[in-house]
């Protein structure tokens, strides 16, 4: 077994950051993933897009006019 007095530091710390830089990449690979979903249901539904019609009508009807 390896003695914890004979590992490198530099390695270990390297070896660390590393780990933690494939970590950080695959939560952002995930976010993403997460983001692109909501995004495709909220504008490719059917029902959303008339909800957006009626949305627009009625800002159409508030105002100065």
């Amino acid at each position: 077994m390896i003695k914890l007095s004979e590992i490198d530091l530099g390695s270990a710390l390297l070896s660390i950051f590393i780990l933690i830089g494939f970590i950080a990449t695959a939560f952002v690979f995930i976010r993403l993933t997460i983001i692109g979903i909501n995004y495709i249901k909220i504008n490719y539904s059917n029902e959303e897009g008339e909800d957006k019609g009626e949305n627009e009508t009625k800002r159409e009807s508030k105002g100065f006019e």
